[in-house]
């Protein structure tokens, strides 16, 4: 069964390329974020069929140049590599990089000014390392990286497009991730994935209905347990008195609320009130049961309270 994550990835792999800008700044995405981008070889390893046909597409786009897949890795895996110089040089001038000085991976921001190559920029880098806890988990978005300093230049990015992720680490991986399900649902949303964003909501939505769903059960169970309890502790103490001494040992103004409890032992107090002719409220009847259940316990403990 495939993921959230996997689900999500096809639905961007199905956004069209866009400007060639664009293409540029998701290609970069896919780059600064890949299994290696080196000035002497760029490995991308990927075990989605969506963006094993996407890449070759994009960086047709992109670069003006054909890449295909040249080998498969272990599972499913699909591996681009790139080695010929000209192709290399080619990407590496387009995106501002001096190919024979690379020593680190940093953000060239000259490559991504615009919010739509920003958004392009940051769905590529979602395809390359990102994943996504489905509706039916803890909320959780996150971009993983083994570059820290990569890390927190998209960090600032992000922060400039009025984004708050979250940074931390996991062994050797550099984290940003998000945990705040109004803010997954915006980049989603951002990179090209409504239909995901929207599942997420949906499933936020679900959730709290069904919590509240489950706060009201929980909360008249309670409450019918609790009615319960008391009209068996009522039950009991009058039959008690009753074995004791009679129907008479309780005042005859009382007698009638005797009975119909006897005779209605599970009736809430609602029910029961409802039953007299006419019906007395519900206070009323709380208060003269409290009175019976006194004069019985005062009965079985050998005493009689006087009638009043």
């Amino acid at each position: 069964m495939r993921s959230f994550s996997a689900k999500t990835k096809e639905e961007l792999c199905r956004s069209a390329i866009a400007s060639p800008c664009c293409a540029v700044a998701e290609a970069y995405g896919f780059l600064l974020f890949a299994n290696l981008f080196s000035g002497s070889e760029i490995r991308l390893v990927t075990s989605s069929d969506e963006i094993a046909k996407r890449l070759p597409s994009l960086f047709a786009r992109a670069f003006d140049i054909d890449i295909r897949r040249t080998e498969s890795g272990q599972g499913q895996r699909r591996v681009f590599r790139i080695t010929d110089h000209a192709q290399l040089e080619r990407i590496f001038t387009k995106l501002g990089y001096d190919r024979s000085r690379m020593t680190g991976h940093h953000l060239h921001l000259n490559v991504i000014e615009s919010d739509c190559c920003r958004a392009s920029f940051l769905r590529g880098v979602f395809l390359t390392s990102g994943t996504v806890a489905g509706p039916d988990k803890k909320t959780h978005l996150e971009l993983a990286t083994t570059h820290q300093a990569l890390s927190r230049e998209v960090m600032s990015l992000m922060l400039d497009m009025n984004m708050n992720p979250k940074i931390g680490t996991r062994k050797s991986l550099a984290l940003l991730y998000f945990k705040d399900t109004e803010r997954v649902e915006d980049f989603l949303t951002l990179i090209g994935a409504p239909l995901s964003a929207m599942a997420i909501m949906e499933g936020k939505v679900e959730k709290q209905l069904r919590n509240s769903i489950n706060r009201t059960v929980n909360c008249e169970t309670a409450n019918v347990i609790k009615a319960s309890s008391a009209a068996a502790k009522q039950v009991m103490a009058i039959r008690r008195a009753i074995e004791r001494g009679g129907e008479e040992v309780f005042p005859e103004s009382m007698r009638e609320t005797v009975r119909l409890r006897l005779e209605n032992p599970a009736a809430s107090l609602n029910e029961l009130a409802a039953l007299f002719d006419p019906p007395i409220s519900k206070p009323g009847l709380s208060y003269r049961l409290r009175r019976i259940v006194a004069i019985a316990e005062q009965i079985s403990g050998g005493k009689k309270e006087e009638e009043t």
